[in-house]
């Protein structure tokens, strides 16, 4: 029986106003060893029908519709990735879609050496009207880094960069080695930031490169887990941000530097969404990665 050369894996909820676009955007890519992985996760609206219509197709291996919906995106990737038989895995978002040449370009890029585990490209954001803006948000830390390919050894990355934000912002534009997964179920306790927290764990075990060419979208609209919600959601957002801070800390035994400007985002995070002193001091364990950099963040902007 023939193994693929990449493991597709495509989670869906609700997004059957996306899902044509996405799945055509997969089936006809210009490189076509593969195998599609169709998970929906309960959906309400008609996104099964839809996903139905291409279970046919001789390139899906699997397609789970689940019972109950599962609460976590991550979830459904780690059933994926149990399901995976490829040696390279893509997790397409099924609200996102990409340019015809997205594997055949990111696969070139991974085989360049053995050593590289991860490959992104760059990636713009679109509406749920198709209307594009580039907003790679990678360049606040860096205005000129992310507009020409690079490689890097994952743990510089880690420490340069993904110790302070997820510079990987879309798991739509990433393929990956699977043998380069160390823990699997450790995104199973994120359901915000467990993209983030795969990526350290996956680069502090490999190297990695960077595509400079946009080849894909990445979707925000009303339903995107990337949206504004409730205070009471983004406070649990901004638990995990600290919880995957401190992992890359932990794994790579870095210091606590939290007064570095780099992690200004977050500050003007938590005054747009009026995350408050009292609602940090009563809901953050590590209260390190926000407390007295927050202060200081007030004061020299003050």
């Amino acid at each position: 029986m023939h193994k693929p050369k990449v493991s597709i894996i495509v989670p869906n909820y609700n997004h059957a106003a996306f899902l044509q676009q996405r799945l055509d955007s997969i089936f006809n890519q210009t490189f076509q060893d593969f195998e599609v992985i169709l998970l929906d996760d309960c959906s309400t609206d008609n996104s099964v029908e839809l996903l139905k219509s291409y279970a046919t197709n001789k390139q899906v291996s699997n397609f789970i519709v689940n019972k109950t919906n599962s609460g976590s995106p991550f979830k459904q990737w780690k059933k994926g990735l149990d399901l995976a038989k490829g040696t390279f895995i893509w997790i397409a978002e099924s609200d996102d879609f990409c340019k015809l040449t997205f594997l055949e370009k990111a696969i070139a890029k991974m085989e360049l050496k053995d050593t590289i585990g991860l490959v992104y490209a760059r990636s713009n954001k679109v509406d749920e009207f198709n209307n594009f803006t580039e907003n790679f948000w990678a360049d606040n830390m860096s205005p000129t880094r992310w507009k020409k390919d690079f490689t890097a050894k994952g743990t510089d990355e880690i420490r340069n960069f993904l110790k302070f934000r997820n510079t990987i912002p879309n798991a739509s534009a990433c393929i990956f080695k699977k043998e380069c997964i160390i823990n699997g179920n450790i995104i199973l306790d994120f359901k915000y930031t467990g993209d983030w927290v795969f990526w350290i764990q996956i680069l502090s075990n490999t190297d990695v490169f960077y595509i400079s060419e946009t080849l894909n979208h990445f979707r925000y609209h009303k339903n995107s887990t990337r949206s504004i919600k409730d205070k009471q959601q983004e406070i649990n957002r901004f638990i995990e941000y600290a919880k995957s801070i401190n992992i890359a800390n932990v794994l790579l035994s870095l210091n606590d530097d939290y007064y570095n400007s780099a992690y200004n985002w977050i500050y003007h995070q938590l005054k747009t969404n009026k995350i408050t002193m009292i609602d940090i001091l009563f809901n953050f364990a590590n209260l390190k990665v926000f407390l007295i950099p927050y202060f200081k963040y007030l004061y020299l902007k003050s």
